[in-house]
């Protein structure tokens, strides 16, 4: 890395970050799409406020 250009440096880092910015995306989209159930309160963990209409 010593023998690179500067630019050569910055290109390989903003390609870098490119990369995780597209696999973010891809995983937030994905994850945007994933029906949660409702939360279980079998167990009473769960408190009831009256702000929540419960």
């Amino acid at each position: 890395m010593k023998k690179l250009p500067d630019f050569v440096k910055w290109l390989i880092i903003a390609a870098v970050l490119a990369g995780m910015a597209a696999l973010m995306v891809a995983v937030n989209d994905r994850a945007s799409r994933v029906k949660m159930p409702m939360p279980d309160n079998s167990l009473g963990i769960y408190r009831t406020t009256p702000a929540a209409g419960n």
